[in-house]
């Protein structure tokens, strides 16, 4: 790992505007598949839906965040949504700013590529630009200077449109950026950690015992959206394929099962925050 420690970062589900009037209307169901670092959350909505409610998935809005970033590529290009294993139309939707200013047009009819804030160093090409254009980008703060070269000052986010038809599945799949951090058994008995997780006693007891009370941990911490912030799935369903290593898996789950020292976990009923956000804990041991 490039850092110690890491926040994460991953893409959030919202109602479209135009998607108001159906608020109250029954939620999709969600199923979850972890596989390596690769996420797929399967939606679901119900047969009796009378339109296609449209969804939102929105990454965060950033910029350049230095070299030992891990996870400079916050615009998940890699993101597909899949319907039957094929691939489902989708709108797409950048906004860039510099400060308070909006320059995504100004961005657009320079032709620069709005996710050159994902390079390291975020180098804006100038060849073929017009002085005029590139002293508008400058004044504006959205591109800074460095000797001879320029770089990209703005942050940009990224937005795509979906529908989903009544019964249809979609697939939502994208690579897992968490946050980790090494911790010690100590810090894994925390009261936020035990909240958030549902942790219990048993299963940190039984990796005391496995490998010993000094023993630390890479803690792995996963946020993943289940559904649209204002609409928490009523059904939200876990399947976690066994990782190398991998010695813990814990999350909320329905009726507190608990399955204290499992590292993969199969289509288990599981318990979103209530922004539809699902928090899922994996648990390394350190220099293993």
């Amino acid at each position: 790992m490039a850092n110690d420690t890491s926040d994460g970062v991953a893409p959030r589900i919202l109602s479209a505007p135009q998607d108001a009037p159906l608020r109250g209307a029954p939620s999709v169901s969600s199923a979850v598949r972890m596989q390596g670092d690769e996420v797929t959350v399967s939606l679901t909505p119900p047969p009796t839906l009378a339109a296609p409610a449209q969804w939102l998935i929105q990454g965060p809005l950033f910029g350049w965040l230095g070299d030992s970033d891990p996870y400079p590529d916050r615009h998940f290009p890699e993101l597909r949504v899949l319907s039957n294993g094929q691939p489902v139309e989708v709108t797409e939707s950048v906004r860039a700013v510099a400060g308070a200013v909006d320059v995504s047009e100004l961005l657009r009819k320079a032709g620069i590529n709005p996710w050159l804030i994902a390079d390291t160093p975020p180098f804006v090409p100038t060849e073929g630009l017009s002085a005029d254009v590139l002293s508008q980008l400058i004044r504006a703060g959205a591109v800074g200077t460095s000797g001879t070269d320029h770089l990209a000052q703005w942050r940009a986010q990224r937005t795509l449109g979906v529908a989903l038809p009544a019964g249809q599945t979609l697939d939502i799949r994208y690579r897992l950026r968490p946050g980790y951090a090494l911790m010690t058994q100590q810090a894994l008995t925390k009261a936020n950690l035990r909240h958030r997780y549902c942790l219990t006693d048993a299963p940190l007891r039984a990796l005391s015992t496995q490998f010993g009370r000094s023993a630390q941990f890479i803690a792995k911490r996963y946020e993943i959206a289940v559904g649209a912030q204002d609409r928490t799935p009523p059904t939200v369903r876990l399947s976690v394929v066994p990782q190398p290593g991998v010695a813990l898996v814990a999350a909320c789950t329905r009726g507190h099962v608990r399955l204290a020292g499992v590292g993969g976990w199969t289509d288990v009923e599981v318990l979103p925050d209530q922004r539809a956000v699902l928090h899922v804990l994996t648990l390394e041991p350190a220099g293993r």
